[in-house]
Formats: structure tokens, C-alpha cells, sequence
């Protein structure tokens, strides 16, 4: 990788944390043991658009810095983890899939079916979190809330996604290697 793709990689690597903050811990709907937040569709995001080391560090780092934000200390480490595991999904689709094609949009089939691992990583994940942290009943309660939560995240993905999609936004910020190979 070239220096300038390091950079423009680390920028918007950066770009996506602090998107992911700001969603996580100002777009927020109050639940008995914290909140539910729009900051999952910018993980689903940054997934969808980062090779996968840079979307595990834009989602840790954007998930745990929101809850030191929100007031939510005790959650920083257990989000942190959880949203990283949040991109495990679309790693594992750009890894395994054969016809890379298909992932050159936002907004694709694999990047759609891995809302569904990703939706039982956040509910799995934040259940046992709830259950060491404070009880199984207090875990129990805060199924629905996160469910809603992935849910309303997969749902601004998609709005969002097709709108980048209709700029081109992977490919003109990401992909310029074949432009700047024809001007050397």
C-alpha cells in the first residue's frame, strides 16, 4: 500500500469512528440500562466500506469512546468488543467470497444478509455483558432495546448505503489506484 492510500485509509478510518461516536452517543433512544442508538448503522458502514482491520478499529474505538461520552464508563470495554465483533460478519463475507464483484457497491446482497449475524452479535453480545454486569433479568430486558437498536441501525444503513452507492462514494474515495496508475 502506498502512502497515499495509508493516508486516505487512516482518514476515513478515523472519519467512520467519529461517526460512530457521534451516532452512538447523541442519536440515542433512553432504555432501562442505557440507550439504544442510531451508531450502528455507521459500524455497518464502516464494514461495508474499510478493509476489515480498519473496520474493527473505527467500530471499537467509535463504540467505547461514545459511552465515556454518554456517561456510560462501566460499558466502554464491553461495547468496545461488541462492536468490533459487529464488523466480524462483513470481514468474513469479503474474506470467503469468490466473485469480489459483488461487493464493490454499499448496499449488496452478502452486505445485507450480514445484518443478520451482526443483529445476533449485539443482542449475544450485550446480553451477557448486562448478565456479568448486572444480572440475567436485566439482560433479559434489554433484548427488545437492542434488537430495536440493530434493527433501526440496519435500516439507516440501507438508507444510507444506497445513497453513497449513488455517488459512487467506495470507489471515488477508496479506488483510485487505477487513476493514479494512468497518471505515472
Amino acid at each position: 500500500m502506498r502512502n497515499n492510500e495509508k493516508i486516505k485509509y487512516a482518514a476515513v478510518t478515523a472519519m467512520f469512528a467519529a461517526l460512530i461516536t457521534v451516532t452512538t452517543a447523541y442519536i440515542k433512544i433512553p432504555a432501562p440500562l442505557g440507550y439504544a442508538h442510531a451508531g450502528d448503522s455507521m459500524i455497518y458502514l464502516s464494514a461495508s466500506i474499510l478493509p476489515g482491520p480498519l473496520g474493527f478499529l473505527a467500530a471499537a474505538i467509535g463504540g467505547g469512546l461514545a459511552d465515556l461520552l454518554a456517561g456510560y464508563p462501566q460499558w466502554a470495554l464491553p461495547t468496545a468488543i461488541i462492536k468490533a465483533l459487529n464488523v466480524l460478519p462483513f470481514f468474513l463475507i469479503k474474506y470467503f467470497i469468490k466473485n469480489r464483484q459483488k461487493l464493490e457497491k454499499i448496499i449488496s446482497l452478502p452486505n445485507l444478509l450480514m445484518l443478520i449475524p451482526t443483529t445476533i452479535v449485539t443482542i449475544g453480545g450485550y446480553f451477557v455483558a448486562n448478565a456479568l454486569l448486572y444480572d440475567v433479568s436485566a439482560a433479559i430486558a434489554e433484548i427488545l432495546p437492542n434488537l430495536v437498536q440493530a434493527s433501526v441501525g440496519a435500516i439507516l444503513f440501507v438508507i444510507l448505503g444506497k445513497s453513497l452507492d449513488a455517488v459512487n462514494f467506495k470507489s471515488r474515495v477508496l479506488s483510485k489506484r487505477k487513476e493514479e496508475n494512468n497518471e505515472t
